[in-house]
């Protein structure tokens, strides 16, 4: 119950930012200047997004997928299946490659993960013995990576930068400048001019996007080649798989089960202030900036404690959670979240079903007229749906379609769908 009530969230949480994603041009999830606006409302709505969900309900997704793998491999260990544990962990995880290759390249959306599990939930699979502090510890190690890894993006852009500051000031002196020096100032220069956007470089995105079905493929191909290709590989590797083993240990410790001690969770509430607290004060400062990419001291210091403040705030909402169902408190509320969570598969793909149909071109083409908190309102609207849909679905069947499929495909049998008696169902530990 616990950890469906968590990864109910997760799930619906996840679609506060995926919305920008569907709705806007795609450069707007990461900058609101960008499109959709950022004032008013709508910069109010992007302080809330950047500082509480950004990254932080993907980050509980990825941790509850890695303790999914934990609580299964426990579960066939204590029915005496113990030889068969890593076969089948490793087929569950393979079988979300082909999903998510459907889930990007047919249904067109921009950001699946179900392709980064598969392939790193087989890497997590040979971590799955370990202790527990020991998997937090490794985990921790794969998120520090972006510590260099930012290190080295700031290095390079200020070097860009120098060099096209060294190129104004031979200008202004009347010299010749370095072919270097002036290849350099032109990309500084595109970079500052980036925001706002051309009008016609951002019409041209909305223009395939609220085209038909073979304009936005035809759009989008090289961009989902490479978000599953190099993107990927120095990226999401250390972020995906970092957030798996971290799970895979607290799942060890009893913290998604609601097993800890109060103090426990209230220590991670409270840590979880202060990051929001460090994220305000960033989101701020970048405000005061404008927006501007050249301000890379800021993107720095964002690149470098990205992850440790999603984690951190993560585990803040999961805690919360947690105190909530082990008090008994909110029952509509956790009941509402549990059957969400329970189809998180199926749900996670209907949130792409029902924002391609409203935003593409061949629905009804909304993409790119509405602001960014106009945009809430359609995030609360498919979470209603998403809700409803779990509990109507629940009533009369066992798992989502989704997770039947992929449990039927994982077994190399047909699992029974229909639900015999009436009462709870046995969570899915996707």
């Amino acid at each position: 119950m616990a950890l469906d009530v968590v990864r109910g969230l997760a799930v619906l949480g996840i679609l506060v930012m995926n919305v920008v994603e569907f709705g806007l041009p795609l450069t707007a999830y990461d900058n609101p200047a960008y499109a959709g606006g950022h004032r008013g409302a709508d910069l109010a709505t992007w302080f809330v997004q950047v500082v509480f969900f950004d990254g932080k309900m993907r980050a509980l997704f990825s941790m509850l997928f890695g303790a999914g793998l934990v609580l299964l491999a426990e579960r066939m260990t204590r029915r005496g299946q113990a030889a068969g544990v890593a076969d089948l962990l490793l087929r569950r995880c393979l079988w979300l490659v082909p999903f998510g290759v459907l889930h990007r390249f047919a249904l067109q959306w921009t950001g699946d993960i179900l392709y980064q599990y598969g392939l790193l939930g087989v890497v997590a699979v040979a971590f799955r013995n370990l202790r527990a502090r020991t998997l937090i510890v490794l985990g921790l190690v794969a998120l520090t990576a972006f510590v260099p890894i930012g290190l080295l993006q700031y290095g390079r852009s200020a070097k860009v930068r120098a060099q096209a500051a060294e190129a104004v000031r031979l200008e202004d002196a009347g010299e010749k400048v370095p072919e270097d020096l002036a290849a350099a100032k032109k990309r500084w220069d595109t970079r500052l001019a980036s925001i706002p956007p051309k009008p016609e470089a951002l019409q041209k995105e909305v223009d395939a996007l609220r085209a038909g079905y073979p304009a936005v493929f035809a759009h989008r191909w090289d961009y989902h080649h490479t978000f599953q290709s190099a993107y990927l590989y120095y990226h999401f590797v250390w972020d995906v798989l970092g957030m798996f083993l971290v799970g895979m240990g607290l799942m060890k410790l009893g913290f998604f089960a609601g097993a800890c001690r109060t103090g426990v969770y209230a220590a991670w509430i409270a840590a979880g202030g202060v990051a929001a607290a460090a994220v305000a004060a960033w989101a701020a400062a970048w405000t005061a900036r404008d927006f501007s990419p050249g301000a890379i001291e800021l993107q720095l210091v964002r690149q470098t404690t990205y992850s440790f403040t999603r984690l951190v705030l993560a585990l803040a909402w999961a805690s919360a959670l947690l105190l909530v169902v082990r008090a008994g408190r909110a029952p509509v509320l956790t009941g509402a979240l549990a059957a969400v969570g329970r189809m998180a598969f199926s749900n996670y793909v209907l949130q792409t079903v029902c924002c391609t149909l409203l935003f593409f071109g061949y629905g009804l083409g909304l993409h790119g007229r509405l602001s960014r908190s106009m945009l809430m309102g359609v995030m609360l609207g498919v979470s209603l749906v998403q809700v409803c849909f779990s509990l109507v679905w629940l009533r009369r069947f066992r798992f989502g379609p989704l997770e039947w499929a992929w449990r039927s495909l994982t077994w190399w049998r047909v699992q029974p769908l229909r639900r015999s008696v009436s009462g709870p169902v046995a969570a899915d530990p996707a």
